[in-house]
């Protein structure tokens, strides 16, 4: 059986045909977008833009598998295959163009042609815009692919990668720890943004050095991925601006208040066989 989980909105163009697996809460299929396969398993809060591909050959083959965690972003024209299975952690970015085999076959391999099958995982908070990603490949947490790479081989956890072939060009590149006045600068400079989107003049205090009061009535900790008090329509715009400066949170407004994925009851608002 495969569930969508609450609130998903699917764009009526998208293709969904799976037959084991589910898609999270609060999850976006746009506009001509394909999701198929013989197990498919999409964590909450994922973004799959327009024309954007989950499948391919032999993804109903019963071996065939993709596992992805939370906050997928899938962007124009990306695709993941999974003919073998593919195991992404959370808050994996899939960007432009990107694409993930786990086969590569055309030609005879009786006659010497190559062939490749073979799994892929990738660890958390992983970004790839327009980068290639071969069969057998194994890539670590907290790692950047430069744009236009193609990705043979392994990459460790905390690198920066980038060429055809990748190669490492950084190792233990992140995650970077700012300092108190670069994270002042950083959150003021995405308040900004929140307030330009918005319209709204707003204030915040700051606590400490991970910790703002927006307006006296909800506290944003981006160190623990908090928030506490209550979701009005400006702190909605700067947890979006946050989220698209790559600071997520596991929270969501409900009835003016912000509660925990913790706190949620999945109950699927469909199902198909």
């Amino acid at each position: 059986m495969f569930q969508i989980g609450k609130d998903v909105k699917i764009d009526p163009t998208a293709i969904i045909n799976v037959k084991h697996g589910f898609i999270g809460d609060r999850s976006i299929i746009g506009k001509n977008a394909v999701i198929e396969g013989f197990h498919v398993e999409i964590g909450a809060e994922a973004w799959i833009y327009r024309n954007a591909d989950v499948g391919g050959g032999s993804c109903h083959d019963p071996q065939a598998k993709l596992q992805v965690g939370d906050f997928l972003h899938m962007g124009l024209n990306s695709h993941i295959n999974f003919a073998y299975p593919v195991l992404i952690g959370h808050e994996f970015g899939c960007g432009i163009e990107t694409k993930i085999f786990s086969h590569g076959a055309y030609q005879s391999a009786w006659d010497g042609f190559p062939v490749q099958w073979a799994g892929i995982t990738i660890g958390d908070r992983v970004w790839m815009p327009n980068a290639w990603v071969n069969p057998g490949v194994n890539i670590g947490a907290n790692v950047v692919i430069g744009a236009r790479s193609l990705v043979n081989s392994d990459i460790p956890e905390g690198a920066l990668a980038a060429g055809t072939p990748a190669k490492i060009i950084r190792t233990n590149a992140f995650p970077r720890k700012l300092t108190p006045e670069e994270k002042l600068k950083l959150f003021s400079q995405i308040f900004l943004q929140a307030q330009v989107v918005s319209g709204e003049k707003q204030k915040f205090i700051q606590l400490d050095e991970d910790c703002f009061k927006i307006n006296d009535h909800c506290v944003f900790d981006l160190k623990k991925r908090e928030i506490q008090g209550k979701c009005t329509a400006f702190t909605e715009h700067l947890r979006n601006q946050l989220r698209r400066n790559g600071i997520r949170f596991r929270f969501y407004g409900l009835n003016g208040d912000y509660l925990s994925w913790g706190k949620t009851i999945v109950a699927p608002q469909r199902a198909t066989a």
